[in-house]
């Protein structure tokens, strides 16, 4: 009885205490008392210095003068037939997608009057010049790229969106040329295995597939130096342009019975060895492996159910 009575009085005072602090408030339960204590131990407020007005501290920051933001662009850029990812710190893309679907290379349809338009495809049948690399105005212009970055230095400008996936569309090719979609490569690279993978998509899987779906990024994996383990990498130009050390390709395939298959690639920014024979099965990489390396989750959702992951290679078969 001496309990209970000791409690009434403890809750008593608590909601005296309140009921000064909160004169427009009517007298509060026991448990109001005690939640609202809780929440204010938890969560100090501050005044935000206009009236009785009280946020917390986040809520007035965000109110007064917002929060800093990682990217000058935080959403995805949209052009024709890709969309980019842009990391504006680096100054290359974060990742590139594309639909690639086969009424936009082959023609089936004698009808079909359309004219590859594509300069980097030797059937090209217009003669015209490949189109400039210019800037994308809705990046800052602190951290934009420029064609100037990569002058008087060893590498190249490496696209992510391949010109050669727009074959009859000019203005989706010509949009492959902005430097958003433009990374520092190797000598050479573009040349070997990573030309052979982008061939092997156009080639085969768009030919054989209701659709594909691809995803290209660079990668910065750290490399052994003197016994430690570090992340260094070169920066090209006064726009200090990072260059990868690896590139990744996640490739979602659309079957015509309406499976989705998984293949996902990694190959390092380097030129092949003279006469070393190429196996792209060589670069099939788990995703977990690539999701670990970019800092992304490719299907956070869980949306989609792969009927098949990698080829079924065994040990390299993973789960999403």
């Amino acid at each position: 009885m001496f309990r209970k009575l000791s409690y009434a009085a403890c809750a008593f005072a608590v909601g005296l205490k309140n009921k000064v602090d909160l004169p427009d408030s009517p007298l509060l339960s026991d448990n109001s008392v005690s939640k609202l204590n809780l929440q204010r131990c938890l969560m100090p407020r501050v005044s935000a210095g206009t009236g009785d007005c009280q946020l917390y501290v986040g809520d007035r920051i965000k109110r007064a003068v917002g929060f800093p933001q990682l990217t000058a662009c935080c959403k995805p850029l949209r052009y024709k037939d890709f969309i980019i990812s842009y990391d504006t710190k680096n100054r290359i893309p974060n990742w590139v997608y594309e639909h690639l679907q086969y009424h936009k290379f082959y023609k089936d349809d004698p009808c079909d009057r359309r004219v590859n338009v594509c300069p980097y495809n030797e059937d090209n049948q217009t003669g015209q010049e490949k189109p400039k690399f210019h800037p994308d105005c809705r990046i800052h212009g602190y951290h934009r790229a420029d064609v100037r970055d990569y002058c008087d230095t060893e590498y190249e400008l490496g696209l992510m969106a391949d010109p050669a996936n727009y074959p009859f569309d000019s203005e989706a090719c010509a949009e492959t040329q902005v430097m958003t979609n433009v990374v520092p490569i190797v000598p050479g690279f573009s040349c070997g295995p990573w030309f052979d993978l982008q061939c092997y998509i156009r080639e085969k899987l768009v030919r054989e597939n209701k659709s594909v779906y691809v995803c290209s990024g660079p990668l910065f994996l750290p490399s052994e130096n003197d016994g430690k383990v570090q992340m260094r990498f070169d920066v090209l130009g006064e726009g200090e342009v990072s260059v990868p050390s690896h590139f990744f390709k996640v490739i979602i395939i659309e079957t015509h019975d309406g499976n989705l298959e998984l293949e996902s690639y990694m190959m390092p920014n380097c030129k092949p060895e003279e006469g070393e024979e190429v196996k792209l099965d060589d670069y099939l990489t788990p995703l977990c492996q690539i999701e670990h390396a970019s800092g992304l989750i490719f299907f956070p959702e869980k949306k989609v159910c792969f009927t098949s992951n990698n080829k079924r290679r065994g040990a390299r078969l993973h789960a999403l």
